[in-house]
């Protein structure tokens, strides 16, 4: 059920998904893919850590089912890498479909090589200690935005939007129609109407 909902879900864009439900929120846009084309979708295996500390993220990918997406508290630190290719390539292994993380990452061009999906801060080179065991599988604030365990995060080249678990089979349902309306939206616009008319905004008030 969960891999098909991250399907669904992660064929549309995250724009569509903000549209289709007011539950649907949009992290920071401090949070970027790491590179160009990278996508995400799948449910949240969540931690927290400390800057300059990375244990808390190797606990979550010992414990990570496949598909799910590590969604990672880290303070919206800018002065370490607690995530590098041994991690992405950990991640591989374990077929994770990504991660979401509130710092920074390094060994970016072994990651994008790998193709494995990163969105973050960007990039610091700095090493971490494993001295701290941070946190796992709890309630984290990522990007600003609330994110429980197994609600469903998606990621494309606008940013990350989070989809609570409860609420995201009625997300892939309602999607569609804004999808469709898009597209009607679009062949309006190439038939000669101006948005100005199709939203009714020249009709009096």
């Amino acid at each position: 059920m969960a891999r098909q909902l991250a399907e669904s879900l992660g064929a549309y864009p995250t724009g569509n998904l903000c549209n289709a439900h007011a539950a649907v929120i949009a992290m920071h846009a401090r949070i970027k893919p790491l590179f160009p084309g990278a996508r995400v979708a799948g449910p949240a295996r969540t931690a927290r850590i400390t800057a300059g500390q990375n244990a808390a993220i190797h606990q979550a990918v010992h414990a990570a089912q496949p598909g799910e997406v590590l969604v990672v508290d880290g303070g919206a630190s800018r002065a370490y890498g607690p995530f590098g290719d041994i991690l992405a390539s950990a991640c591989l292994q374990r077929r994770i479909a990504g991660l979401v993380i509130d710092s920074t990452v390094r060994d970016s061009e072994e990651i994008e090589a790998l193709g494995f999906p990163v969105f973050c801060l960007g990039r610091h080179p700095a090493a971490t200690a494993k001295t701290e065991p941070g946190e796992v599988d709890i309630t984290i604030t990522c990007g600003g935005a609330r994110v429980k365990p197994g609600d469903f995060v998606v990621g494309d080249a606008d940013g990350v939007v989070v989809i609570p678990k409860r609420l995201a089979a009625a997300v892939a349902e309602s999607v569609r129609a804004v999808a469709a309306r898009e597209q009607s939206i679009l062949a309006q616009i190439k038939a000669g109407q101006t948005t100005f008319e199709i939203f009714g905004l020249n009709k009096p008030r």
